[in-house]
């Protein structure tokens, strides 16, 4: 009998797997196959969890001794998997004058059909909402119009990324800790794998 097996989901499986069972792995299908799989700052697709992010910026894994917020935790683990995502030779520095662009996960609270679903009250709560200017706040995000001065904190700096692509993927790999970072009520979608 003959099993064919793709070499991403091979190099995929070795990511998530315990040192015992990658020692067998590396057995098996010899250590080169899976040089790849390994966590790196030379490649950001090789950051597939928290683990490996700390692991290719060689820092210990988080362990929480002051039981903080878990949405604190996980805005502590982006900032770690950010880093990584930046790899080895990229230095993210704000410019003041506003000639390099960064990149932010963006995430989609409804689906369309969501949308169509929603009753016309519910709908034109939602549309009001997104469409009103004086004042927003939610997500990593607070504007203040209309004050005595105005103050804008758009998005995290430290959670930007050099391209689209790798925000992309930043948002998608770890949705499930954006999820618990920007601790709102909705569901997780697919992460890819």
């Amino acid at each position: 009998m003959k099993v064919e097996i793709e070499e991403s989901k091979l190099q995929t499986a070795y990511a998530n797997a315990c040192d015992g069972v990658k020692d067998f792995m590396e057995s098996l299908f010899g250590k080169k196959v899976f040089e790849a799989a390994k966590p790196t700052l030379d490649d950001y697709k090789t950051i597939r969890t928290y683990e490996d992010a700390c692991k290719a910026l060689g820092e210990p894994i988080f362990e929480d001794p002051n039981n903080l917020p878990n949405h604190i935790i996980a805005l502590m683990k982006l900032e770690t998997i950010s880093r990584a995502l930046w790899g080895r030779n990229f230095q993210p520095k704000p410019d003041g004058e506003g000639s390099k662009v960064y990149w932010y996960p963006w995430f989609a609270l409804w689906t369309k059909k969501e949308v169509e679903d929603m009753n016309p009250e519910q709908r034109g709560a939602l549309l009001s909402a997104i469409a009103h200017a004086g004042a927003s706040a939610g997500f990593g995000s607070l504007i203040a119009y209309h004050r005595s001065s105005s103050a804008n904190a758009y998005i995290g700096f430290r959670l930007c990324q050099e391209t689209e692509e790798k925000a992309k993927y930043f948002g998608q790999q770890f949705i499930e800790l954006w999820a618990e970072y920007l601790k709102f009520n909705f569901t997780v979608g697919n992460r890819l794998k």
